[in-house]
């Protein structure tokens, strides 16, 4: 009885520590939450924007794709993944926008999108009949978030790659 239960424990850990839980059931923030205008990278002028209202997105996606992160400050691995977000940054400046929700501040977006493991990123190529179109790690678009999203901690190299190719689907499309 006792191995049955040690393997199932070592289950729970590895699925633990894959990423961090969404809001609680009761809806109450279990963690203080520091607010901060921007996280950038001192060499570059170019900044991660946190979002507080849906408008950010659509007016950023204006000028080119979006990559969204949605989790909360006091996570670890949402920690992790703004690190990398912060590298990103000088690459794309100009075409493209990278952006974070807290959805411990905001937990309406953790609904709108549906969140339920943080981080969790997307890369919005667009807008298309009112609906966000984002880009699959193969290069198709769907209207569909689940299929889109990284869930955990995403590399700097796969981003990096799926943002590439909405800005590549953007510039045909114009």
């Amino acid at each position: 009885m006792k191995k049955p239960l040690s393997i199932l424990a070592i289950f729970v850990l590895i699925f633990l520590s894959l990423g961090c839980t969404g809001t609680d059931s009761s809806g109450n923030e279990t963690e203080s939450v520091e607010t901060t205008a921007e996280v950038n990278n001192s060499a570059s002028e170019a900044e991660l924007v946190e979002v507080t209202d849906p408008s950010q997105i659509d007016e950023a996606l204006t000028k080119g794709p979006v990559v969204l992160k949605l989790g909360s400050k006091g996570c670890i691995p949402c920690k992790e993944q703004e690190d990398i977000l912060s590298e990103m940054l000088p690459m794309y400046k100009g075409s493209a926008s990278i952006m974070l929700i807290d959805i411990k501040e905001y937990p309406e977006f953790a609904t709108t999108f549906g969140v339920r493991v943080i981080p969790d990123t997307c890369v919005i190529a667009d807008i298309e009949d009112g609906k966000y179109m984002y880009m699959r790690q193969d290069g198709t678009e769907s209207s569909e978030r689940a299929n889109a999203r990284f869930l955990g901690v995403a590399d700097k190299e796969t981003l990096s790659e799926t943002l590439d190719k909405a800005i590549e689907s953007r510039n045909i499309e114009e």
